[in-house]
């Protein structure tokens, strides 16, 4: 994700030779970040950090502590840092750098296209100027909510953080149900695919709500009912409740390891 906003960023225009700094764990990550050729690559001991006006954490929940350690009071004090890590609160991010000024946020894979979807919260007394700069930021790729229920991140890690993964599991499965109706592969690849993408449309184009949606295609004793109301006999809205639940409950496990 963090390089998804250093593509982001590099074209914007005017470009700058040395508007992006990336920031690699070791030689080898430095080396494969190069050759995307995204901007200027350094170690974490670069003095880039300390000059920097935006630090974005973008690694994996389980590298901070090592992260956080190589940042420790090398931040300029009214940098402004972001984190899009996943269960890792404002606090633990402000004692393990030593630095006030934090935005977390929790983005999701469609801001590769500039359709991602942002929530993220900030520390208290952060400037407006600095919460602006962050909307700016994390509006890159998509759209943005500001909350101030820190608390909220973990079950918005669980909807729109993993939801794409949600959207293409049922795809796949309806792809494989596809199959064993008769069709071929290939033929069942397009089908969902295209329904998928059409279905997108029909939402980001309709301001009515999703029971509606619904029911413009559902009608009473056809096929469309026929299926809705045996995922209801099935409780399948409990088996996603179900699942979400247990995501916003990993995402919680992370903050407290």
């Amino acid at each position: 994700m963090g390089l998804i906003y250093a593509q982001l960023l590099k074209n914007i225009d005017p470009p700058k030779e040395n508007q992006v700094v990336l920031i690699a764990k070791d030689e080898e990550r430095k080396n494969q970040l190069k050759q995307k050729n995204l901007g200027i690559v350094e170690l974490i001991n670069s003095r880039e950090i300390s000059e920097s006006s935006i630090v974005l954490l973008a690694v994996k929940p389980q590298d901070f502590n090592v992260v956080g350690q190589a940042l420790k009071g090398r931040i300029k004090p009214d940098a402004l840092v972001i984190s899009i890590m996943a269960g890792i609160n404002i606090s633990t991010i402000q004692n393990s750098l030593s630095h006030q000024w934090i935005v977390r946020a929790m983005p999701n894979a469609p801001a590769l296209y500039g359709k991602g979807i942002t929530v993220f919260c900030h520390s208290i007394d952060l400037s407006l100027k600095n919460i602006k700069l962050a909307e700016q930021f994390l509006g890159l790729t998509g759209k943005t909510i500001k909350t101030t229920k820190e608390e909220l991140l973990d079950s918005v890690t669980a909807i729109s953080g993993s939801g794409p993964a949600y959207f293409f599991y049922l795809t796949l499965q309806m792809k494989n149900a596809a199959i064993n109706l008769g069709m071929d592969e290939d033929m069942a690849e397009i089908l969902v695919r295209e329904t998928l993408i059409g279905s997108a449309e029909m939402v980001a184009n309709n301001q009515t709500m999703l029971s509606e949606l619904i029911n413009t295609i559902a009608s009473k004793g056809g096929t469309t009912e026929a299926a809705l109301s045996y995922f209801s006999l099935a409780e399948f809205d409990k088996i996603i409740l179900n699942g979400l639940e247990k995501a916003t409950f990993r995402s919680k496990e992370l903050a407290q390891k």
